[in-house]
């Protein structure tokens, strides 16, 4: 890892907060022992890449007008209750996404059995039916926002993707309109990176540090335009994760309409 982005981990650190329900039983003061330093060479960085990540799209009940295609990113709000239930009673501890980041780059300390929720896009069912079904829980979330769609009908606004940021969830940039990033060129970078972050991080008040790749597609050109722009790391999906550069290759699973267990089953399956 460079000293800048070492120098940015640790900005996301001062960020980042466990969130979910952390564990109580945290050892500090006098009678701690001390441990030694975590290694940050990406060997170590991948070996800690190993925190489920799960993805959501589309919060809402499908309808005959979508495709089969349609179909895989739609998850109706009964069934995000059964599977963030099924969550709860297995005893997972939902994470931010600094938190996560922090902890792979930095060796920063996750609760027991952590999983980070993520949704993509900023579809408004996410904000009118997922997000008080996270509250019920407690539990905290990231949103990868793709900025193009912000105050339009169907879409998050600017005023729900603000109160997301001051109840606790974490903000992140999604492209601007879900380019895909192996086709970008010339000012397609910033276009699809700068703009998005500035426009974000104007509205919560602090830098947007963390990326998705539009439907999970990477290439290892884009790992020096994430970091110059100020990302400290991205999010794929199930691809297998690139052990020379671990924090830009974050491996995520769609979560689609199953039963409240079988998100379980995929994290014991996939992580």
């Amino acid at each position: 890892m460079t000293r800048r982005r070492a120098a940015l981990a640790l900005a996301l650190l001062a960020l980042a907060g466990c969130g979910g329900k952390p564990d109580p039983k945290s050892a500090k003061g006098p009678a701690a022992t001390a441990t030694p330093a975590p290694r940050t060479d990406a060997a170590s960085m991948a070996a800690r890449a190993n925190v489920p990540v799960l993805c959501w799209h589309q919060i809402r009940s499908a309808t005959g007008a979508d495709s089969a295609r349609d179909r895989a990113y739609i998850v109706s709000p009964k069934a995000l209750a059964e599977q963030l239930e099924a969550l709860d009673r297995a005893g997972y501890h939902p994470v931010t996404g600094e938190s996560l980041v922090a902890h792979v780059a930095i060796g920063k300390p996750l609760p027991p059995k952590p999983v980070l929720l993520t949704f993509d896009d900023a579809s408004a069912g996410q904000y009118t039916r997922a997000v008080p079904l996270l509250r019920r829980h407690r539990f905290v979330a990231t949103f990868f926002v793709m900025s193009v769609v912000l105050d339009k009908p169907g879409w998050m606004t600017s005023a729900q993707v603000k109160r997301l940021a001051r109840g606790g969830m974490t903000i992140a940039a999604h492209t601007y309109d879900h380019h895909l990033v192996p086709e970008y060129a010339g000012e397609d970078w910033d276009t699809q990176l700068l703009g998005p972050q500035a426009k974000l991080s104007k509205l919560i008040g602090h830098h947007v540090r963390l990326f998705a790749y539009p439907s999970g597609l990477w290439n290892r050109e884009a790992f020096a335009h994430l970091d110059a722009a100020g990302y400290v790391a991205a999010f794929q999906l199930a691809d297998k994760l690139d052990r020379r550069d671990p924090l830009w290759t974050l491996r995520r699973i769609i979560v689609p309409e199953l039963s409240g267990r079988e998100p379980l089953r995929a994290i014991r399956r996939d992580f």
